[in-house]
This record gives C-alpha cells, sequence and structure tokens, in this order.
C-alpha cells in the first residue's frame, strides 16, 4: 500500500513540475527601474497642464468652453475661477500612453459626464510621456503625485472630496491611482469614485499591489479588462472588475479569424464599452464568477446568478469578480440576453464555418 503511495505522489509531482504549464506570463511585465527613484524636476512641474471643461450658458448654451491651467495651486485658482466647484460634481479624466487631452477618443469619453452636468478637467499627459514606454511607466508616480496635490487644492476653493471623481486609461489608471492616494494623504479624505479602463500592465503586473492601482485609494474603485495578457493586467484591483468577453481579447466586427481584434484593439475597446455604458446606462449587464480564471472563460452561470452593470448604476455593495459578456459592434450591450451563457469571439465563428460534425471531403 505504501509502495502505491508512493508512486501515485511522484507521478503526481511529476505532472506538476513537469506538464503544469501555468497562466500566461503577460506582456513586458517587469521594467528596469520602475522600484527606483523618479522625480520631476521644478521646471518639469510647472510645464504640466489641464484641460477644465464645462457646458457654457447664455447664446453659446450647448457648445464647450474650456480653458487650459496649470497643475499647481495657480492652476487650483484657475480651475476655480472656470468652473463651478462647489455645486456640480467634478470628472478628472487622465488618458493612456501617447493620448493627448485634444485626442478624438479622450473628447468621446469626457462628452456623457459634460451631459450629466459635470465640471470636466482633462489632465494633458503627452508632453510628458512622450518617451518610450518603459520610462513613461516610471513618471506614472510622481505625475500622479503632482496631480494629487493639485486637487487637494482645489478643496481650498470648495472642492468636496463626495463631488470629486477620477476616470483613468491603461497608464493613466495607475497615474489616478497615485493621483487619488496623494489627495488622501494630504486632505485625509478618500474621493468619491475611481473608475479604470484596461489598467496598464506592461511594467506594473509583479509590483507590489501598493505600488499600482488598488481600491484603497478611493471609496468607490470599479475596473474594466478587456486585454488581461496583453496592454491590460489580469488582477482584479477595484472593488469591482468587470472582464469584459473573458478580458482576453474582444470581438472582432466581423470575420473573427481574418480580422480579429488582438492586443491594441481590443485594449482601447474598453473606451468604446465605458462611453456606451453611459449612454445606456442598464445595458452593460455582468455576472459575478468565482475568480478571474471562470471570467477568463465566462464560467460564472450558476443556479442564482448574481448581477452587476457596467457604467454610472455599478452597485459596489456587491462587489467581487464580474464576467462581461458584449456584441461585436456597437452599441456593444446585450442587456438581459447577457443572462444567457453562449460562446463568444473567434469560438462563434469557427462554429459558422467549421460545425463541429462528421464531415466528408
Amino acid at each position: 500500500m505504501l509502495k502505491k503511495i508512493t508512486v501515485l505522489l511522484t507521478f503526481c509531482a511529476l505532472y506538476v513540475f513537469c506538464f503544469n504549464i501555468g497562466g500566461p506570463a503577460g506582456f513586458m511585465s517587469d521594467c528596469p527601474g520602475m522600484n527606483r527613484t523618479t522625480k520631476l524636476s521644478e521646471r518639469t512641474r510647472r510645464q504640466q497642464s489641464v484641460v477644465v471643461i464645462r457646458p457654457s450658458k447664455g447664446i453659446l448654451s450647448g457648445l464647450i468652453a474650456e480653458k487650459r491651467c496649470s497643475i499647481s495651486h495657480a492652476g487650483a485658482a484657475c480651475t476655480a475661477d472656470h468652473v463651478d466647484l462647489t455645486k456640480r460634481k467634478t470628472q478628472v479624466v487622465i488618458g493612456g500612453y501617447l493620448n493627448s487631452a485634444s485626442s478624438l477618443l479622450v473628447r468621446s469619453v469626457v462628452q456623457p459626464y459634460l451631459d450629466l452636468g459635470r465640471n470636466v478637467i482633462v489632465v494633458e499627459i503627452f508632453p510628458l510621456l512622450l518617451r518610450t514606454y518603459p520610462v513613461a511607466a516610471r513618471v506614472t508616480k510622481p505625475f500622479g503625485e503632482l496631480i494629487g496635490e493639485y486637487l487637494a487644492a482645489l478643496t481650498d476653493h470648495g472642492l468636496a472630496a463626495n463631488r470629486l471623481e477620477m476616470l483613468g486609461a491603461s497608464l493613466g489608471a495607475h497615474i489616478s491611482s497615485y493621483a487619488a492616494e496623494k489627495f488622501m494623504d494630504l486632505t485625509g479624505t478618500k474621493l468619491n469614485r475611481l473608475s479604470a479602463l484596461d489598467p496598464a500592465g506592461p511594467c506594473f503586473r509583479n509590483l507590489p499591489y501598493s505600488r499600482r492601482l488598488n481600491h484603497h485609494v478611493a471609496r468607490r474603485v470599479d475596473v474594466l479588462h478587456t486585454n488581461i495578457d496583453g496592454f491590460g493586467i489580469a488582477d482584479p484591483l477595484g472593488h469591482v472588475d468587470f472582464y469584459a468577453n473573458g478580458g482576453e481579447y474582444q470581438h472582432a466586427i466581423k470575420k473573427e479569424f481574418l480580422l480579429p481584434c488582438l492586443v491594441y484593439c481590443s485594449h482601447t475597446r474598453s473606451a468604446f464599452y465605458w462611453i456606451k455604458a453611459y449612454m445606456n446606462p442598464e445595458e452593460f449587464v455582468a455576472v459575478r464568477c468565482d475568480s478571474v480564471t471562470s471570467a477568463r472563460r465566462g464560467d460564472c452561470y450558476r443556479t442564482n446568478v448574481t448581477t452587476n452593470l457596467l457604467g454610472p448604476k455599478t452597485d459596489f455593495k456587491k462587489p467581487g469578480i464580474y464576467y462581461l459578456p458584449t456584441n461585436g459592434a456597437p452599441p456593444y450591450y446585450r442587456g438581459q440576453d447577457a443572462l444567457k451563457s453562449r460562446s463568444f469571439g473567434s469560438n462563434t465563428y469557427l462554429l459558422q464555418v467549421a460545425p463541429d460534425e462528421d464531415i466528408t471531403l
């Protein structure tokens, strides 16, 4: 009997060490210098700016009025002169690597917040992050802390933490987290909500939890994952984490096999989902999962399904990991049809062109 047990244990050990392939390492998971100090000179700090946007009034009603202010105490006064910080919610938007404050994608994300009547502050990241990606990744922490100082200065002009929310995409998600943490350190209170669109994985995957986006920096943190092993990150980082179509790759609009939605396409798709979620706040229905592994496979449909919504109506009283199924074309949402388990992406396409049946050629 002992001999049989020994043989069995030996076989199990061989299986684990010789045949267990583990999970994906992820693209560019470690970068040189991420644990070294990176500082911004006084000159560099003075050069950073935000674009402050509000809906116009009077004869210009419906148009957009905007003003550029520095990221400083003087810039906080400039911001307060342009928008009412005491009554409206203020939304800070921080884009991803090589996004400018005037890019079409960033402005498309901004519009739903303006439609809600919010002040919008778009951080201009392009000049500072216009360098090789690993160096840009190192800049995120000191840049985020500078933004946090600016946001704390806004509280002297009537901004309350419960009226402050942030949205960060890719690298901007980590910048937002550093800013929120600095804001918390300086004011003693957490901002109301931080939303992250496919937070950057390259250079951040293997950092300690506290050195990247995490749920401790704001009262409510929600994360949308769309390319977890490429430009995104697989780890759940928020109170609520949505894994769109499993979080690995997104639907192509058509011909999945010939024209798939790969790394960059899937990464940026998070912004398009977010825009549509704010336009259709009750339609992006997600199903809670036991783990990220289950979310990758969409294996989250059980007898008692717990649901949540991506966008402005996310229920933070139901934290956890969620599988978010979508369609391949705008407006992307599946509504209540999301409660029905089905294959997606290339799997659907392959079943159409190569059905699972015996064939004779």
